[in-house]
């Protein structure tokens, strides 16, 4: 009698993919604010704490999630933070499937990850793709990244788990963010975030009195001074008794990177003032390197 044959790696690799889908269904809800669209929602703890995407929930009030066996729970909203594009949720009840997060050192390009949503009445979807890129990142203090992956993010995704092949949560995914590129929020990130505003119902954000705009850095200035980056964010105001004007920084002067991390965008600077907090910052004054530690405010 013919022995059947065992699977081959495209099966089983087929059956584990679903296999992770499967275990990371009840911790994938469905948003309901009474619009016409949906988000989808991620069971962030087991007591109750959901993390969304902000321009997903449209209201602050009368929201409901609806779970993976089709119950549904009211929920309020506990906050939101317009610059990650990130809200909190809560429901009363405790005991719910939470998602794990997968360790920062597991995060790496070229992974294999799973994007999961609730679009709609359409109940569970997923794509699959990989890591495509890991942009290192700061929020709030606390060090994370933005993954951007080639898993499709269609309408409706936008909140839901991006998932490694154990079923870890490597990020929440924003196809607002992305622009018709697969963006996640790292879970360090949508960690440090969920927890400013269950603590003070929003981010407390440092407040260092500059304007900035960013500006190309001529290829003989980062010739000679070896730099990798190609923009930096010029000074074209520094605020009269601002925490920048009592730490040194000058009208011209062109930031570099802060707390070790390179600044090309207007938002990576945003993200790193947290109030009360010591920054320290590279920059560039007269073409000359220049490090200067500032203790920033409390912004509004």
């Amino acid at each position: 009698m013919t022995q059947p044959e065992s699977p081959g790696l495209l099966a089983r690799l087929s059956s584990e993919l679903a296999g992770v889908v499967e275990q990371v269904a009840p911790s994938v809800v469905r948003i309901e604010d009474g619009s016409r669209l949906t988000a989808t929602g991620i069971l962030w703890t087991a007591d109750g704490v959901i993390v969304t995407t902000s321009h997903g929930v449209e209201r602050d009030e009368e929201l409901a999630i609806e779970r993976a066996d089709g119950t549904t729970l009211p929920a309020t909203l506990v906050g939101r933070d317009p610059d990650t594009d990130v809200a909190v949720l809560r429901v009363g009840a405790t005991g719910l499937p939470a998602v794990q997060s997968a360790p920062d050192s597991d995060v790496k390009v070229g992974h294999l990850v799973l994007a999961l949503g609730r679009p709609g009445n359409s109940g569970l979807q997923a794509t699959v793709g990989i890591v495509s890129a890991r942009q290192e990142s700061q929020t709030n203090g606390q060090p994370g990244y933005i993954v951007n992956t080639d898993a499709v993010l269609y309408p409706g995704f936008s909140g839901g788990p991006l998932v490694d092949v154990s079923g870890r949560v490597v990020g929440m995914t924003n196809r607002m963010f992305g622009r018709g590129i697969g963006v996640a929020l790292g879970s360090p990130i949508v960690t440090a975030i969920a927890n400013a505003i269950l603590q003070h119902g929003r981010v407390r954000r440092g407040y260092l009195g500059v304007r900035t705009q960013l500006v190309g850095l001529p290829e003989s200035l980062r010739s000679s001074l070896s730099l990798t980056q190609e923009r930096g964010l010029l000074i074209v105001q520094v605020e009269a008794g601002s925490p920048a004007e009592q730490g040194g920084l000058l009208l011209g002067d062109t930031l570099l990177a802060i707390n070790g991390s390179a600044l090309e965008d207007v938002e990576e600077l945003r993200r790193h003032l947290l109030a009360g907090q010591t920054v320290a910052i590279h920059l560039l004054r007269g073409g000359q390197p220049l490090d200067l530690n500032v203790t920033l405010g409390v912004g509004n």
